[in-house]
């Protein structure tokens, strides 16, 4: 059977790039750029200086993109996937500037936050890094994406995800924690190296703890110090010793800017992402004393297009991926002493419930990744106090980084966790008012199934067995075989009934078959 071919754009706003890419996509491994045009700015040293683009930047920025509407409209191009990362999500007038993108050149633009910009990049990494399984096999790596605004990190082994955490310390926030004066003085890079120390000291346990000796670079600057190390190397990674990069560090004499401009041939501003970016590498590899380093050429850019790919052509591993934000949930529930089975039993009635509903539940299919992350997730802050834990798994999910799961996803399911067991939220209720229409409604509906599926294995003796459930009219009919009283589990669901039926407007009934 021939593959369905998809022909689209991807535009990515970036700090130091605003880029467009025409792409022919039929598979993974069938991807052909059809054509590619890069412009370099300076509107990421702008935002990270003044929290704000200005208007003349932003002028600038519609121009740009102008003449990319024009050169897709003369591809005759229909299909446009539009993104914008570090620098239109730390902007202060970020909806402005997203508003006149639309009125000026037709762009309708994602802003990614921090944990889905990772979580793009690694799509397309991930498949390398198994294409590549001779180089990697079943050893633990640390996969290192670092933004101009965060650094990522995510633990890695034979296709697992092993961890996965976020710090607030990226190429250009790192310079922007030094005045101007300080990045002159001869004691600069001994002062980044010392900054960067103590903002990843909380990371090393974990890594110790997987026991990573090999690291996965990616990105232009790990494809610069590729360039550099190994020149003329045509593969698709390079590998290089943590000595020998340690070496090429010590070589700068103190690494700055200027001797990065000298040395590497790249301009100003790419100097002064690149000269952090080392320094962040370099503490890594001498802090945790990590073998070697694998550079990958992928990009953010190709990452992207190649998920949006993956996604018009409803591949397998999309599904794939969110398994692995799942088990991911499953080892932090873990961590905080979530009783396993119980979790595994409820997320496994809450499932039931949502595809029994079918098209009368009015949510998307995303809204089940986040049912289930409620579920696993819902008893994690009984692990900090009995009397009153629902709040703090609710703190506990808004401040743990779930793969792929965006800040306003992840206050749902925080939500979730949070009301499944208290009563009907209100409007002077503040973890509500902080949710807008769309949260709500969804929050809602997840709440009242997740009370339901919790209601069915209260007291956490898995005393039912075989359930099944079917929608007829307005009734959702419950059934399960039980061997022992379950008046307990009988009292519960009736209560639980209430917001399930406000919600809606479907009666559950709970019978035994």
């Amino acid at each position: 059977m021939k593959k369905q071919r998809f022909t689209y754009g991807v535009v990515h706003i970036g700090s130091v790039h605003t880029s467009l890419i025409i792409v022919s996509f039929a598979a993974l491994d069938e991807v052909e750029v059809i054509e590619r045009v890069r412009k370099e700015t300076e509107f990421g040293e702008e935002v990270f200086r003044h929290g704000r683009l200005s208007f003349g930047s932003i002028r600038e920025l519609c121009r740009i993109l102008a003449g990319f509407r024009q050169l897709l409209d003369d591809y005759g191009i229909e299909k446009v996937f539009a993104i914008g990362t570090s620098v239109l999500r730390e902007a202060e007038n970020r909806l402005g500037i997203l508003d006149q993108i639309r009125i000026r050149t037709g762009f309708a633009v994602e802003v990614a936050d921090m944990t889905q910009e990772i979580y793009y990049k690694f799509f397309a990494l991930s498949h390398e890094l198994l294409e590549n399984a001779e180089n990697f096999g079943e050893k633990p790596v640390l996969l290192m994406d670092i933004t101009s605004s965060g650094l990522g990190l995510t633990g890695w082994q034979a296709g697992k995800l092993l961890f996965q955490q976020n710090v607030a310390s990226g190429s250009l926030s790192i310079l922007e924690h030094f005045s101007e004066k300080e990045r002159e003085s001869l004691t600069f890079p001994s002062a980044v190296r010392d900054y960067i120390h103590a903002t990843l000291s909380p990371l090393w346990p974990s890594i110790e703890q997987h026991a990573i000796r090999h690291l996965v670079l990616s990105g232009l600057e790990a494809r610069t110090v590729a360039s550099l190390l190994a020149p003329g190397s045509t593969e698709p990674h390079t590998f290089v010793h943590g000595e020998d990069f340690l070496r090429f560090l010590d070589s700068f004499a103190g690494l700055t800017p200027q001797k990065l401009m000298k040395r590497c041939a790249v301009t100003e501003s790419r100097a002064n992402l690149l000269m952090p970016t080392l320094l962040l590498y370099g503490e890594v590899v001498r802090t945790t004393r990590v073998k070697g380093m694998f550079l990958m050429s992928t990009t953010f850019l190709k990452s992207y297009s190649i998920y949006r790919g993956a996604q018009m052509a409803g591949l397998p591993c999309l599904a794939e991926q969110e398994e692995r934000t799942v088990q991911l949930a499953r080892t932090t529930a873990e961590k905080y002493g979530s009783t396993q089975d119980h979790c595994a039993r409820v997320e496994q009635a809450a499932a039931l419930l949502f595809h029994a509903l079918g098209s009368a539940h009015g949510l998307s299919p995303r809204a089940l990744l986040l049912l289930r992350l409620g579920a696993i997730l819902h008893e994690t802050g009984k692990f900090i106090n009995l009397r009153h834990y629902s709040r703090y798994s609710h703190q506990i999910i808004r401040g743990t980084d779930f793969f792929g799961v965006s800040d306003a996803e992840k206050e749902i399911v925080a939500s979730i966790a949070y009301y499944y067991n208290r009563e009907n939220p209100g409007s002077k209720d503040e973890h509500y008012a902080r949710l807008s229409h769309e949260q709500r409604i969804t929050m809602l509906k997840l709440c009242a199934i997740l009370r339901l599926a919790d209601a069915l294995d209260q007291g956490h003796s898995g005393k039912i067995s075989h359930l099944s459930a079917e929608l007829s009219k307005e009734e959702l009919c419950v059934r399960f075989e039980a061997e022992h009283d379950v008046s307990l589990i009988r009292w519960t669901f009736a209560r639980a009934a209430a917001l399930f039926r406000e919600v809606f407007g479907i009666e559950p009934v709970l019978r035994k078959s």
